[in-house]
C-alpha cells in the first residue's frame, strides 16, 4: 500500500488530530500524518469519546493522499487497519476494531475530506491504548491497553514510524481480495454483537465480498455495508 507523501506532524496537544489534518490540507501544507501526545476531544466512530491522557494513547491521523477519489475508501481504513495489527500483533473485529483476546485496544476512524481542489482524501485516524494501567469503571471490562497486556510502556512516536514503515508491506486495497486473506489470518468478527443504531442487535458471522459484515439479525442474514459502519462525520 502506497504510504502518505508528507511529513508527520507531531502536537504536544490537539482537540482533534482528524480536524488539523482537514485545516493543513486546506492550507495546501504537506502533510502525511498528524500525531498528537494528547488529544482533547478524540472522537471514534458514532461520535464516541476516546478516552485518553497525556502519553497513554497513539492518537494520530494518517493523511491517505496516494488513495485519493478511491472508488471504496472503507478498504483504505481497513488496509491501514491491518497494518497496525501485524505492528503490535493483536486481533481485528469489522469493521476496524483492534482487539486482544475479548477486549479491545485501539480502533480506526475513516473520514472523507474534499479538498478546495476536489480532491476526496481518506483521513484514517488511529488510537491505540499503550500506556493505561486502568480504564473508567465504566468501559474496564472491554478495555485493555499494550502495557497491560505485554507488560512494557510503548512509545506513541516510535509506533506510529512503525506502523509508517510497514504500510508497503499491506497490499494495495483495490478491492476487498486483495485484503481478504491477511484479514482472516487475524479476524475476530464472528460471534461480536452490534448495534445497529435501530434497537436491533447483530451478532458477527464474517465478512463479505466487497469489505461488508454478514451478520445475524433474529436468525436472518444481513450484509451491513461497510461504508455505513466505518465512516465518521464527512465534509
Amino acid at each position: 500500500m502506497k504510504s502518505p507523501t508528507g511529513p508527520i506532524r507531531t502536537y504536544a496537544q490537539v482537540a482533534s488530530t482528524q480536524d488539523i489534518a482537514k485545516e493543513l490540507l486546506d492550507a495546501g501544507e504537506p502533510v502525511g500524518a498528524v500525531l498528537a501526545m494528547d488529544q482533547t476531544e478524540g472522537r471514534g466512530r458514532f461520535q464516541r469519546e476516546w478516552h485518553s491522557r497525556p502519553g497513554e494513547s497513539l492518537t494520530i491521523s494518517w493523511v491517505m493522499d496516494q488513495q485519493a477519489d478511491h472508488p471504496r475508501p472503507w478498504l483504505v481504513g481497513m488496509a491501514v487497519a491491518l497494518v497496525a495489527v501485524g505492528v503490535i500483533r493483536c486481533q481485528i473485529q469489522w469493521p476496524n476494531d483492534l482487539t486482544i483476546g475479548p477486549k479491545k485496544v485501539g480502533g480506526i476512524l475513516t473520514e472523507i475530506h474534499v479538498t478546495p481542489d476536489g480532491r476526496k482524501i481518506p483521513i484514517v485516524g488511529m488510537g491505540i491504548n499503550l500506556n493505561q494501567s486502568a480504564f473508567p469503571e465504566e468501559i474496564a471490562h472491554r478495555a485493555i491497553s499494550l502495557k497491560m497486556a505485554r507488560g512494557h510502556e510503548v512509545d506513541a512516536e516510535a509506533l506510529a514510524r512503525a506502523i509508517l514503515a510497514r504500510m508497503p508491506e499491506c497490499p494495495e486495497p483495490d478491492s476487498w481480495d486483495c485484503l481478504a486473506d491477511v484479514w482472516n489470518l487475524f479476524d475476530h468478527t464472528a460471534g461480536k454483537q452490534y448495534d445497529l443504531g435501530d434497537g436491533e442487535t447483530a451478532v458477527g458471522i464474517g465478512v463479505g465480498p466487497d469489505g461488508q459484515l454478514i451478520c445475524s439479525v433474529a436468525g436472518e442474514t444481513r450484509s451491513i455495508l461497510a461504508a455505513d459502519a466505518i465512516f465518521g462525520t464527512q465534509s
